[in-house]
């Protein structure tokens, strides 16, 4: 009976040190929020973001004489970027990739992947197709002046742009909104296209910032504009 007692206990006690460790090589952080529009200021972002702005920086404040210049860096997991403007805003899926620019103390550029590793293509698509959503209802429009249309996701336009990427690589999307914001929408192949291997796997890339379409020198300025957005919400408690 002792003998078996000690089996049984030993046996548990390494189970649970498997889930144990199972849940802690799986463990993603917490997301923060980096809440952001382009033409805030640096201050104003990071008062308004749960991410640690302050921290994870290169100030303008700290670098006078290089004309307000700075960056907001993401380096790992998990960040959800929210652009907060209240008639064009959209929230990004977690992301461990994001630089923000700054010029003038003044919210820039951003440069994210809104994703966590690369996905096989219908994953892929989903998310894309989600953001899709997003950026129409949120009153972007493609450029149609480079050939820019919205991705097709009937089910020969997914057959079409999939078949587009095993020979091209990338599709990319240029939006705006204008004469406020302008986006690069891009979609390609980040493993097994170019040697024509599987398994493939694929990454969305964003780029937002002005819109340089029909924005012209003499229009008022962003920030001049546009209205103040929502504060971040606060990261979900589990």
């Amino acid at each position: 009976g002792l003998h078996m007692n000690w089996i049984y206990r030993r046996q548990s006690i390494v189970a649970g040190l498997i889930v144990i460790g199972f849940w802690w090589y799986n463990y993603i952080p917490e997301p923060t929020v980096l809440s952001f529009r382009i033409g805030q200021t640096f201050e104003e972002v990071a008062a308004m973001s749960t991410y640690p702005v302050m921290e994870r920086s290169n100030r303008p404040a700290d670098d006078p004489g290089n004309n307000g210049f700075g960056a907001t860096w993401v380096t790992k997991p998990a960040v959800i970027i929210r652009f907060n403007d209240p008639r064009h805003g959209f929230i990004l899926p977690p992301t461990k990739f994001a630089a923000l620019s700054y010029q003038d103390n003044r919210a820039a550029t951003l440069a994210t992947s809104p994703m966590l590793d690369k996905l096989p293509f219908d994953a892929a698509i989903h998310v894309l197709e989600n953001l899709q959503n997003q950026f129409r209802a949120g009153g972007w429009i493609p450029f149609e002046e480079d050939g820019s249309t919205w991705f097709d996701f009937t089910p020969e336009g997914k057959k079409r742009l999939f078949a587009h990427l095993l020979e091209h690589d990338m599709q990319t999307v240029s939006l705006y909104v204008p004469k406020k914001y302008g986006m690069t929408f891009r979609l390609w192949c980040a493993k097994g296209c170019i040697s024509g291997k599987p398994p493939y796997r694929f990454m969305i890339d964003i780029g937002v910032g002005m819109d340089t379409h029909s924005w012209k020198r003499g229009d008022p300025e962003l920030w001049e504009v546009s209205s103040p957005g929502p504060a971040a919400p606060a990261p979900a408690q589990h």
